[in-house]
C-alpha cells in the first residue's frame, strides 16, 4: 500500500477567536489524514519599534488620537498570541477527535513579520492566511503586503472571515488541478460550482463538470471583468490559476482589494502537482 505524502500546511490567524470553519475548509480541500499544521503568531517587531517613535500617533474609530503606549503593544500583542494559540488547539483538538493522525503545533515568535513568515511558508506546501474583513481595534498589521506569497511556487488560500458568506465557487481558466478543487470544495460545501473561461477558447466538456454547473465565458479577460463577475455570482471562493497573458501577480492581488470573497492562487509550478491527494 502506497504510503500517503504528508501536505505541510502553513497557518496564519488574523485575530484570536478563528472561526472552526476556517480551518474545515482545509478538509474539504485535502486530504484530513495526511495533514500537517503549523499556526503561526508573529509579534511584529517593526510595529514594536515605530510605536516608540514620539511623531507616531494612534486614531481610534471615534478619532481621538494618543501617543502609542510601547509597552501596552507589547502586551496586547503577547495577550493576544496566547488567545490564538488556545484557539488553534482547541479547533484541532476538536478536529482530531475525527481525523486521529493529525499532526499540529503552534509557533509564537518576534521578529520583522515579512522574514519570520517568509521563512515559515518556505517549508510549506499550502499556506493559508485568514483576513478579518470587518477589522476592529489594533487590527494594525493588515496592511502587510502579501505580493511575495503571490510570486512563491506554492499553493495560498487567503480565507476571509466570515468563511460562510457568498453561494458559488468560482474556477477562473479551468486546468484540471483548479476544477478539481472547485469541484471539491462546491461539492462539500453545498455551494454552487461557476466555471469562467475567456470567449475564445471552448470550455471544458459537459462529462469533465459536475451536475449543475454553471460555465460562464468573457470576452474581456481583465480585472475589472472577473470582479463584477465574482459579485454577480456571490463568490464565496475564487480560484484562481496562474493566466498567461496577464500580469497574473498584479491581478491576484489586485482582485483580493476589491473583492469581498476568499481566493485560492494556484501554484503553476510542477512541483505542486500531486501533493494533494484527490479523495
Amino acid at each position: 500500500m502506497p504510503v500517503k505524502r504528508v501536505m505541510r500546511v502553513l497557518v496564519t490567524l488574523d485575530g484570536p477567536q478563528p472561526d472552526e470553519r476556517v480551518l474545515r475548509t482545509l478538509w474539504n480541500l485535502l486530504d484530513p489524514d495526511a495533514l500537517e499544521l503549523t499556526g503561526l503568531y508573529v509579534e511584529d517587531e517593526d510595529l514594536l519599534r515605530a510605536a516608540n517613535l514620539p511623531c507616531l500617533r494612534e486614531v481610534s474609530f471615534t478619532g481621538s488620537e494618543a501617543g502609542l503606549d510601547a509597552a501596552r503593544l507589547a502586551r496586547e500583542m503577547a495577550e493576544e498570541a496566547a488567545a490564538a494559540e488556545r484557539a488553534f488547539e482547541t479547533l484541532a483538538a476538536g478536529l482530531m477527535r475525527e481525523h486521529r493522525r493529525l499532526a499540529h503545533h503552534f509557533t509564537i515568535t518576534r521578529g520583522r513579520f515579512a522574514q519570520v513568515f517568509d521563512t515559515a511558508a518556505a517549508d510549506a506546501d499550502l499556506v493559508m492566511v485568514t483576513r478579518a474583513l470587518h477589522a476592529t481595534g489594533m487590527r494594525r498589521r493588515l496592511g502587510r503586503s502579501f505580493a511575495p506569497l503571490v510570486r512563491q511556487p506554492r499553493h495560498v488560500l487567503f480565507v476571509n472571515e466570515p468563511w460562510a458568506t457568498g453561494s458559488s465557487i468560482v474556477v477562473l481558466n479551468c486546468s484540471d488541478q483548479a476544477l478539481d478543487y472547485g469541484s471539491r470544495l462546491a461539492r462539500a460545501e453545498g455551494l454552487r460550482l461557476v466555471v469562467v473561461t475567456p470567449i475564445a477558447v471552448a470550455p471544458p466538456r459537459a462529462e469533465r463538470l459536475p451536475p449543475d454547473t454553471t460555465v460562464r465565458q468573457l470576452a474581456d479577460w481583465d480585472e475589472e471583468k472577473i470582479a463584477e463577475l465574482c459579485l454577480r455570482e456571490d463568490a464565496r471562493l475564487l480560484v484562481l490559476p496562474e493566466i498567461p497573458d496577464l500580469d497574473w501577480q498584479e491581478l491576484l492581488v489586485s482582485l483580493m482589494d476589491r473583492l469581498p470573497c476568499s481566493v485560492l492562487k494556484l501554484a503553476s509550478d510542477s512541483v505542486a502537482e500531486g501533493k494533494v491527494s484527490s479523495g
